[in-house]
C-alpha cells in the first residue's frame, strides 16, 4: 500500500486538530528500526502517542514494546524532547511530510518523513540542515546525508490539489497524440491513487475510452467529478473508512472510500479513516517485524553452519597433525633398529617407477602404503609427501631424524593453527548470541491498545457510596497541581494531621449539605489518613480534616517559605477524629473498561465485583502487588468472569498495581464478593 498525497493530506490535518499548543513532548521510543512513537503529554486531556514510520504515520491506540536506540532517535530525541509541535503539512506533489517543533528556548527543528521508495525519517535544524537521517541517499538528481541541506526530489507534473481546468485542458493536448486509455492517462499524469482514479471515471459515467476521443462535455464533467473527490478524500467529506482484505482476511489496502472494484466481503468498516490508518499501519509494523525475525534466524543457520564447518576443519586439522607425529614416530623406532636402508640408488628421472626403483625398501614402502603416504619428485627434487605436507629429502639418502624432526614441526605449526580456528569460532558465537538476543526479544505482536483514561486517573481516585468523585494527590507535584488546577469553589479539600499527608478533593461536595453527604466525608477522610505516612508507619488509626477551598491560600506569608506541594490553611479545620487505616482494593469498570480500585472499604465495595481489605504490616509492597494479581485470577477464573475481564487482570503489570497502593507494607484479607452485579451481568451478556 502507498499513502496517496491526498490522504495524507487529510491524516496531517486530524494529527493537528488532536495535538494542541498544549502538547508537548514527553518521550520519543524506537519500536522497529524504521517506526518510532513519539507520546505527547497534556497537563488536561489523555496522552496521545504519534506513531511516525517509513510505511505512514498516525496518532495510535497501541503500544508497542521499544527497542534500543538507534543514532537518528538519539538525535531525535536530543532536539524534540519537551519541544511542542507547531504545525505539520505535506509538500506539494510529494508523499513528504513536515513536522514543525519548537523547543522551549524557541528554536525551531523539522522531522521530515518521506513516505516512497524504502522511506526515509529526517531531522533537520531551522536551516534544513541534515542532523541525522535514517537511510542516506546518493542518487542522480538528489544527495542527502548527514551535514548537507534537505531538500524534496524534483517536482514531477502539476499537484492534483491544486489543478485548474485550464491546466487539465493543456496536459490532455500534449498527450493527444498518444493512444493511451483515459484511466492510464490520469494514473500517468496525476500523482493518484488507482482506487480514486476508479471512483472518480465511475462517477463522471464515462467509459474508459481513448483520450482522443473525448467530447469537450465529457472532458468538463471528468475534470468536475476528480477535483471534487480530491477535495472531499482531503478534506474528510463522504469518507467510508475501510480497509481492504485479502483471502485470508488480512490488511491488502487501505482506503477512505470503498473501491468500486472490491467484493463486500473482502471490507472491514472503519468510523474514522484515522482508525483505519492505525490498525493498517499495526498490521504493517507487525508483518515487519515477523519478516525481521525469519531474517534473523536465516543468519542464526548461516553461522551455525559456519561453526559446523569449523568443527570439521578443527578435527581434519587434529587427525593430520596425530598421522605426522605417529608416522614421525615410527619412523624413528624402525630407523632405530635398522629397519631401513641408508643410501638409496641415485636417478635423475621423475617417473613413478624411477622413484620406486630408487627406493626400492620393503619396510619403508609399507609404511608409506600404511599411512598414505609417498614419495614424490618435483623439478628433480624428492619429497616426502604425507598428509598434503612435502618434506624434502637428500639427494640418494633418507635422513630419518632430518625428516622425523621435520614432520613434528609440521604437526606443532598445524596445531598452532588451531588458535585461528579457535578464535574464529568465538566470533561466530558472540555473534550469534547477539542475534539471538534480538529474536529473542519481546515480540511486537505483543502489544496493548491504548485506552482513553479520564484525567483523574492521574491521580488516586475514587467514586464514594453517595457517587462523588474523590481525588487525591500522589506526590508533592501532583499535590501542587491538583490544587491549583482542578480546586473549585464547590469542592471541599481534605488533608491528614500528620506529615507527610496527601491532599485530596471531594468534588462538587459544597453544593450539599454536609449531612447528606456524611458519608462521602467520612469516606474520603478515611482515604486521606490512609495514602498517609500513616500507612508507612503501621499506625492503626490518625485524624483528618477537610475545609473549604477559600481556606486555602496557595502562596506563603511575606518572608516564609512553602516548599513545593505545601499550602496554608487558614481559618476552622473540620476534624474527623480515629480513622482507621484501611483501604480495599476492587475490581470495577468505567464506561465498561475494567480496571483496579483502590480506597476506603465501603466505597470499594459498591463499585467493585469483587475486593480484597488491606491494611497496614505483611508482604512489601511488589509481594503483595504479585498475590493481589495472582489472587483475582484465581477467583475471576473460579467465578467465570467474562475472557476480556480474566486477559485484562493476567495483563496487567505489577507495577501498575505498585502505584496504585499506599507506600509502606500490606496485610492482605480474602478476597470478597462485591456489590456491582448489574453493570458486571451486562458485560457478560454482550461477550
Amino acid at each position: 500500500m502507498a499513502i496517496s498525497e491526498i490522504e495524507l493530506r487529510f491524516i496531517v490535518n486530524n494529527i493537528k486538530q488532536v495535538i494542541d499548543s498544549v502538547y508537548y513532548v514527553s518521550n520519543i521510543s524506537l519500536i522497529t528500526k524504521n517506526s518510532l512513537i513519539i507520546k505527547f503529554h497534556h497537563s488536561q486531556k489523555n496522552d496521545v502517542s504519534l506513531l511516525v514510520s517509513t510505511f505512514g504515520i498516525c496518532i495510535t491506540k497501541y503500544k508497542y514494546s521499544i527497542i534500543e536506540d538507534n543514532d537518528i532517535l538519539k538525535k531525535i530525541k536530543t532536539y524534540l524532547e519537551r519541544s511542542k509541535l507547531i504545525d505539520a503539512f505535506v509538500i506539494q506533489g510529494e508523499r513528504i511530510v513536515q513536522f514543525v517543533f519548537q523547543s522551549i528556548q524557541g528554536v525551531k527543528y523539522y522531522l521530515i518523513v518521506e513516505l516512497f521508495g524504502q522511506g526515509n525519517i529526517i531531522i533537520c535544524n531551522d536551516s534544513y540542515k541534515i542532523l541525522n537521517i535514517l537511510n542516506p541517499i546518493n542518487v542522480r538528481h538528489r544527495i542527502l546525508r548527514t551535514g548537507l541541506k534537505y531538500f524534496p526530489p524534483p517536482t514531477r507534473g502539476i499537484d492534483p490539489l491544486s489543478i485548474t481546468y485550464a491546466d487539465f485542458l493543456s496536459l490532455l493536448d500534449k498527450s493527444d497524440s498518444e493512444n493511451i486509455d483515459l484511466k492510464r492517462w490520469l494514473g500517468r499524469t496525476l500523482s493518484i491513487s488507482k482506487k480514486f482514479i476508479e471512483l472518480a471515471v465511475h462517477d463522471s459515467k464515462i467509459s474508459n475510452k481513448k483520450i482522443k476521443d473525448l467530447t469537450p462535455s465529457e472532458t468538463k464533467i471528468l475534470f468536475g467529478v476528480l477535483t471534487s473527490v480530491i477535495r472531499n478524500i482531503a478534506a474528510g467529506v463522504g469518507h467510508e473508512p475501510s480497509l481492504i482484505l485479502d483471502e485470508n482476511k488480512n490488511p491488502l489496502d487501505i482506503s477512505p472510500v470503498i473501491p468500486i472494484d472490491v467484493d463486500s466481503k473482502y471490507v472491514k468498516r472503519f468510523s474514522s479513516y484515522a482508525e483505519a490508518i492505525d490498525e493498517y499501519l499495526n498490521y504493517t509494523i507487525l508483518q515487519n517485524s515477523t519478516s525481521r525475525n525469519s531474517e534473523l534466524e536465516k543468519q542464526i543457520e548461516s553461522i551455525e553452519h559456519d561453526l559446523d564447518e569449523q568443527a570439521k576443519a578443527k578435527e581434519l586439522v587434529l587427525s593430520k597433525s596425530n598421522q605426522l607425529r605417529n608416522f614421525a614416530t615410527l619412523l624413528m623406532q624402525k630407523a632405530s633398529t635398522g629397519s631401513f636402508s641408508s643410501h638409496y640408488a641415485s636417478s635423475s628421472s621423475s617417473s613413478e617407477q624411477a622413484i620406486s626403483e630408487k627406493y626400492n625398501d620393503q619396510p619403508l614402502t609399507e609404511l608409506l602404503n600404511e599411512f598414505g603416504a609417498k614419495i614424490v619428485s618435483i623439478k628433480g627434487k624428492d619429497y616426502l609427501e604425507i598428509m598434503g605436507e612435502k618434506v624434502p629429502l637428500d639427494k640418494g639418502n633418507i635422513n630419518i631424524p632430518k625428516i622425523s624432526s621435520l614432520l613434528f614441526n609440521a604437526a606443532k605449526e598445524m596445531e598452532r593453527g588451531l588458535t585461528t580456528i579457535e578464535a574464529s569460532r568465538a566470533r561466530l558465537l558472540e555473534q550469534m548470541e547477539k542475534i539471538q538476543k534480538q529474536k529473542n526479544k519481546k515480540p511486537l505482536s505483543e502489544i496493548k491498545i491504548l485506552t482513553n483514561k479520564e484525567w483523574y486517573e492521574k491521580y488516586r481516585w475514587f467514586l464514594t457510596t453517595d457517587d462523588m468523585l474523590a481525588i487525591g494527590g500522589r506526590d508533592s507535584s501532583s499535590n501542587s497541581v491538583l490544587i491549583r488546577k482542578h480546586l473549585t469553589e464547590n469542592d471541599y479539600v481534605f488533608h491528614a494531621e500528620v506529615h507527610g499527608s496527601p491532599f485530596f478533593i471531594l468534588k462538587n461536595a459544597n453544593t450539599k449539605s454536609v449531612e447528606d453527604i456524611s458519608q462521602s466525608i467520612l469516606q474520603v477522610s478515611q482515604a486521606t489518613v490512609s495514602f498517609s505516612r500513616s500507612w508507612k508507619d503501621n499506625l492503626s488509626s490518625a485524624d483528618a480534616y477537610w475545609v473549604y477551598p477559600y481556606q486555602v491560600k496557595k502562596g506563603a506569608p511575606t518572608g516564609q517559605y512553602l516548599p513545593k506541594g505545601a499550602f496554608i490553611i487558614e481559618g476552622k479545620k473540620n476534624f474527623v477524629k480515629n480513622l482507621e487505616i484501611k483501604l480495599a482494593i476492587g475490581l470495577s469498570f468505567v464506561d465498561e473498561r475494567p480496571l483496579l480500585i483502590v480506597g476506603p472499604p465501603q466505597a470499594i465495595a459498591k463499585r467493585s465485583v469483587c475486593l480484597r481489605k488491606i491494611t497496614p504490616s505483611g508482604f512489601d509492597v511488589v509481594k503483595a502487588s504479585k498475590k493481589i494479581k495472582a489472587d483475582f485470577v484465581e477467583y475471576s477464573l473460579k467465578n467465570e468472569f467474562p475472557d476480556s475481564v480474566i486477559n485484562h487482570l493476567k495483563n496487567l503489570s505489577i507495577d501498575e498495581i505498585v502505584r496504585i497502593l499506599p507506600v509502606g507494607q500490606f496485610k492482605l484479607l480474602p478476597i470478597e464478593k462485591g456489590e456491582f452485579k448489574h453493570e458486571f451481568n451486562v458485560l457478560q451478556q454482550s461477550e
